[in-house]
């Protein structure tokens, strides 16, 4: 189901690489309309983003990509040149967040599960020493009790081993703790990726806010109040 950007929810949701999936998920799952003033100030957003949006350097695969982007872009009915262009160096912006997102995330997911087989590993050792521990602590008890007088070595090895079992035993909730807290960690990272951005849906999406397209029957904001200036049109349908 689509979610509306809300005005006061704008500040947390901008365009960098810790907020990108966020983002990219609330321009796609939007419904119009929206709230005038949120529109203005989602553009202002995407446009302050992509002006100090550094430009991908020019080769082969670039004005390939951005080749294929103006086709799809003029696919959409958009045929003003400086709507293009704008349109076009915002989504490279998020080819670029995007390409960065998919790297973080790929190593987020190899730090967290290598942390998952450390922990396995410990949790393992624990088990395994810890009924060692306690095979030779009850070894090692029984034979005190059948002696009337034990040496001090068997009631120092009962009770070393004794303190080794609770020890490796303890350990125990210790591990599934921060099991779980890696778990938990690794299933964010894994819920929050973005696997391949949806170009038709983003330029859809985006070409509607900014004003770029317009669809018959589609309204795509509201008016919440009556504008107080002169200028308020003028954002709206430039």
């Amino acid at each position: 189901m689509g979610v509306n950007i809300k005005t006061d929810n704008l500040a947390e949701y901008t365009l960098t690489l810790e907020n990108f999936s966020a983002f990219y998920r609330r321009i796609l799952t939007m419904r119009f309309p929206i709230p005038v003033e949120d529109v203005l100030e989602l553009r202002d957003l995407l446009n302050h983003s992509s002006e100090i949006f550094e430009t991908p350097v020019d080769n082969p695969q670039t004005r390939e990509f951005q080749d294929s982007l103006l086709t799809a872009i003029h696919s959409f009915g958009i045929e003003n040149e400086r709507h293009c262009l704008r349109l076009l160096n915002m989504l490279a912006m998020f080819r670029s967040l995007h390409y960065q997102h998919s790297i973080d995330s790929r190593n987020a997911e190899e730090r967290l599960r290598l942390q998952q087989d450390v922990n396995r590993q410990a949790r393992a050792h624990s088990v395994r020493y810890g009924l060692f521990a306690l095979l030779v602590t009850a070894i090692s008890g029984l034979v005190w009790v059948g002696l009337s007088e034990a040496p001090w070595w068997l009631k120092l090895t009962t009770a070393g081993f004794a303190l080794l079992t609770w020890d490796y035993h303890r350990s125990l909730p210790t591990l599934d703790k921060e099991m779980a807290r890696v778990t938990h960690q690794l299933n964010e990272v894994i819920r929050n990726r973005v696997d391949s951005l949806n170009w038709k849906a983003l330029i859809h999406k985006l070409a509607l806010v900014l004003g770029y397209k317009q669809i018959s029957g589609v309204e795509v904001f509201r008016h919440n109040h009556e504008p107080s200036n002169s200028d308020y049109n003028s954002r709206i349908y430039h």
